[in-house]
């Protein structure tokens, strides 16, 4: 337990200056004119003041607007009026429920096509955080968003990775969304794509990625060839017939441009994606009679198998592919404004398959971007975060927990050397008043 949190973020209290605790009474204490003690006091509080210690500026900068409890926070207890009173505008009928929230209260339930915006004023630098689940019946998991005005996205604190799928788009290399390059390829790039550029295959020419697929794969791309004027669209499933331009299992396995050596399309051999331009109208491979090249966009390889509601979407598109759980629900946009919305399985966010509707809880939209220290004590909180401009204060250097309000005051310039580099720094005053 850290010695000071607030709403789970611990805060560091410098250990010269200490933490000072002042009783603040909820009445008087006075004595009568003819000398006896009189108490009108209903209630006793505490005022806490300390100091931070050496902070860097932008580790100052971002703790101070915690403490004075920068932002916006919604428990949607009832409605979407967030904690500073911003009123919500909204598409479609979205919800607040109530015993569906990630800490027993209510959740915003959006369902397909729903969204929420709130003036928030936000500027260039912003996190929105949210505990978000699928509802489908299942008890799918809830699991912590965090996005951040840099671009990122931290699911229960940690980055996407390769392990969520691989996405090409062919516009400056071979290599994929999370830089995994070719094992071997003698294609050619440059050329106008579906959406931007994209790779050429001249005859019997191929790419080979070592992507280390196991039983449970998608692995789909836009192809046509030179002489077609028309993009067509195959979606490969382990196991399953291919599917083409929207149309579940209209062809077999091997009527596209990946290749699986051995003939076993539900395990690729060494679990790598095999693009081939291969001439001729028999075998595997896209029909090539004359041999003329085949262009190949927005390829994507999946570690499970998509469901068949998702072919008809994904071919309907009108946008690459964005990796489900590499963007959030929430957007920002030129004005600073604040939306939250329901994405299908096929437009990233959320791996949401079917396309259920969707429950946000505990949501949070901060004027800073927070540290990436803050993302793991965040997440294992235990409770909602503010209500803002309000915090919840824990730690092993309080009587008892305590909803507080901030104010970080004065502070001091300092510098210091970490090894070779000088460091600009402050540290500061900050008082906490606990709440009735």
């Amino acid at each position: 337990m850290p010695y000071l949190a607030l709403s789970g973020i611990p805060v560091p209290v410098s250990k010269s200056s200490g933490l000072r605790y002042s009783p603040v009474l909820l009445g008087e204490k006075v004595r009568t004119f003819n000398g006896f003690p009189r108490s009108s006091v209903r209630r006793k509080l505490m005022a806490y003041e300390g100091g931070t210690g050496p902070l860097s500026l932008a580790d100052a900068a971002a703790l101070r607007a915690l403490i004075d409890g920068a932002g916006d926070s919604w428990d949607f207890g009832g409605n979407m009026l967030s904690s500073r009173g911003l009123w919500p505008s909204t598409v479609g009928s979205p919800l607040a429920l109530p015993n569906l929230g990630r800490h027993e209260g209510y959740a915003l339930a959006l369902s397909v096509g729903h969204a929420v915006s709130w003036a928030t004023q936000l500027g260039e630098d912003w996190t929105v955080a949210y505990w978000g689940r699928v509802w489908d019946g299942s008890g799918a998991q809830w699991h912590h968003y965090v996005q951040r005005s840099d671009g990122t996205v931290y699911v229960d604190a940690v980055a996407p990775g390769p392990q969520l799928g691989h996405t090409w788009s062919f516009n400056d290399d071979w290599r994929s969304n999370w830089g995994l390059e070719p094992s071997d390829v003698d294609g050619s790039l440059g050329e106008p794509g579906r959406y931007g550029q994209c790779a050429t295959f001249g005859e019997w020419t191929s790419a080979t990625w070592p992507t280390q697929l196991g039983t449970q794969w998608t692995v789909a791309y836009w192809a046509r060839l030179e002489t077609d004027s028309t993009w067509h669209q195959y979606v490969h499933r382990a196991g399953l017939p291919l599917s083409r331009d929207g149309v579940v299992g209209s062809h077999a396995p091997s009527a596209g441009a990946l290749i699986a050596t051995n003939g076993n399309y539900t395990q690729l051999p060494d679990g790598a994606v095999y693009l081939l331009n291969r001439r001729g109208t028999t075998g595997p491979g896209i029909p090539n009679v004359s041999g003329v090249p085949l262009l190949v966009d927005d390829l994507v390889v999946l570690p499970y198998m998509v469901p068949d509601s998702w072919v008809a979407p994904w071919f309907a598109a009108t946008a690459p592919f964005r990796l489900p759980a590499t963007s959030g629900l929430a957007e920002v946009d030129d004005n600073g404004a604040l939306t939250v919305r329901h994405r299908a399985g096929v437009a990233g966010g959320f791996v949401n398959p079917f396309n259920d509707s969707l429950l946000v809880s505990d949501l949070v939209s901060l004027p800073y971007r927070v540290p990436d220290a803050w993302l793991a004590p965040w997440r294992d909180s235990g409770a909602p975060f503010g209500p803002l401009p309000y915090h919840r204060a824990t730690g092993a250097g309080l009587h008892r927990p305590a909803l507080v309000q901030g104010d970080a005051g004065q502070g001091e310039a300092i510098e210091w050397w970490e090894g070779s580099k000088r460091v600009q720094g402050e540290d500061f005053a900050f008082t906490l008043q606990e709440a009735p």
